[in-house]
């Protein structure tokens, strides 16, 4: 008669040769990277309401932690993704079109989940600023990264107002939202700053600066400015805990539009901003920002990427880069 170990050491070997394998449990711990600013507030909420967790539950997974990692820039945040530091990324939508193109067949770097559609606004802080061809050399226009959506759309409209969207590129500056908002006030070393919620709306208050251009003005209509991203290997392996992740997200913008006052105090104890609660709940209310799961005017990016090099072709459509999760929600 075979001791407890020994049959437990048969049952394994014939679950391996009827090529049968135990099943391996998901992870327990889920690491998602941000970035500053109001795009990212789903991610704020799920954190803060224990959405995710409460998703986990219902998959039958048991105690899940979530922890939120900040970082400056979409490079920074996708080396984290593809060196396994993070395992959801929250991306400018340009990021996740070029880790998307970059990745295929190997770590396959693909959208979850979009956040918020955004208007975009440069302020400049010189009176003699009106447009873009006021600039001189010495004028900086401050933006995130160089492959964020601000980037793209400033090189857009640089091709419409100034003849070349290459002229675009002496003109920015790398600098973290918060940073360039002190710095356009203070006048050090820039003079524009293409702005994101709820920065806009500081500078809004400031008769220091003015805007010359909106996101809006450049392609007609806004899109969504972020994503989260995930690789296909960590969804392989823990796809009940990605569906969690993405229905906690999905309840999070629910809760955003329901609840703008509870969302405006997560996002204040979130991030440290010079705006009141009555000032995040109108910011919420006034249109700049909407949240939704489901991305929009993703292959308008694709296409003014793929003019200005970043990307070799343009996808068939706004499905290919995301996961089948969202099958059936209205992106474009």
């Amino acid at each position: 008669m075979l001791g407890a170990g020994a049959l437990r050491l048969a049952l394994c070997c014939l679950m391996l040769a009827g090529g049968l394998a135990p099943a391996l449990s998901e992870t327990t711990k889920v690491r998602v990277g941000l970035q500053f600013g109001l795009s990212y507030l789903p991610i704020m909420v799920a954190e803060s309401e224990r959405l995710i967790e409460k998703h986990a539950q219902a998959q039958g997974l048991g105690d899940v932690e979530v922890v939120l990692q900040r970082f400056s820039g979409t490079t920074a945040l996708n080396d984290a993704l593809l060196s396994n530091s993070i395992d959801f990324g929250a991306l400018g939508m340009p990021g996740v079109l070029i880790a998307w193109e970059k990745t295929k067949g190997r770590q396959h770097v693909m959208g979850i989940a979009g956040l918020a559609t955004i208007t975009y606004f440069v302020y400049v802080n010189k009176p003699n600023l009106k447009s873009l061809a006021d600039f001189t050399d010495q004028d900086k226009i401050a933006v995130p990264a160089f492959n964020s959506p601000q980037a793209i759309l400033l090189r857009a409209a640089a091709e419409k107002q100034l003849g070349s969207a290459a002229k675009a590129n002496g003109l920015m500056v790398s600098m973290p939202h918060p940073d360039a908002t002190a710095a356009l006030l203070s006048e050090s070393g820039i003079s524009g700053y293409f702005s994101t919620p709820p920065f806009t709306q500081v500078l809004s208050k400031d008769a220091r600066v003015h805007p010359i251009l909106t996101s809006t003005e450049i392609k007609g209509k806004d899109s969504t400015a972020a994503a989260v991203t995930v690789t296909q290997g960590f969804v392989d392996d823990n796809p009940k805990l990605t569906q969690a992740v993405l229905a906690g997200l999905d309840e999070a913008t629910q809760l955003i539009r329901n609840d703008p006052k509870r969302a405006a105090e997560i996002y204040l104890k979130s991030e440290s901003v010079k705006l009141s609660q009555g000032e995040v709940e109108t910011i919420l209310k006034d249109g700049s920002t909407t949240y939704d799961v489901a991305p929009h005017g993703v292959l308008d990016y694709a296409q003014m990427m793929q003019q200005q090099g970043f990307m070799k072709a343009v996808p068939k459509g706004w499905d290919e880069v995301f996961l089948p999760l969202l099958k059936g929600r209205h992106g474009d």
